[in-house]
């Protein structure tokens, strides 16, 4: 017969674990129009997500970067290979010359859902930290997609329905 002492840290451990299980997890999912999803990666606060694709009027490269903020994504940085496509995206006309290309000098912008037209054209690219997805190739043709932040318990990730 067992103690008393071993069955009640036996349930104590069970209950601990039931609640770290139940921790909410955050997840950057892009999903498609049907609602199936592409890609679910686990962020955590400190995460950078990053759009790249190929500008449709100037060429070369746009990448926006975005951070996990309050649920919501929130766009800390354009960049762009060249002046004119980021004179495109700057509202007031501020662009300034980095390492990286051209900057748009704009106040950050958070978005709850943000939609994106990929297509081979674009090549559009998701990195997530030092992961890159190349949207572009799980795509046939021009498709809409959208890029959000959802939170899951964490078991669910254990069990696979993670987004």
């Amino acid at each position: 017969m067992r103690s008393r002492a071993t069955i009640a840290t036996a349930i104590l451990a069970m209950v601990a674990l039931g609640g770290v299980l139940a921790t909410p997890a955050m997840l950057v999912r892009v999903r498609l129009e049907d609602g199936s999803t592409l890609v679910c990666r686990r962020v955590s606060p400190a995460s950078t997500i990053a759009i790249t694709f190929t500008h449709s009027l100037y060429g070369g490269h746009v990448t926006e970067t975005y951070v996990p903020g309050g649920g919501a994504l929130v766009r800390s940085s354009i960049v762009t290979a060249n002046a004119a496509a980021a004179e495109y995206y700057a509202w007031d006309g501020a662009v300034r010359a980095t390492d990286d290309g051209y900057e748009v000098v704009a106040p950050p912008l958070a978005v709850d859902s943000l939609p994106i037209r990929v297509d081979q054209v674009g090549d559009h690219r998701l990195t997530v930290d030092e992961t890159v997805f190349p949207l572009a190739a799980m795509v046939d043709g021009s498709v809409q997609v959208w890029l959000d932040l959802v939170s899951r318990p964490l078991i669910s990730q254990m069990w696979g329905t993670r987004c």
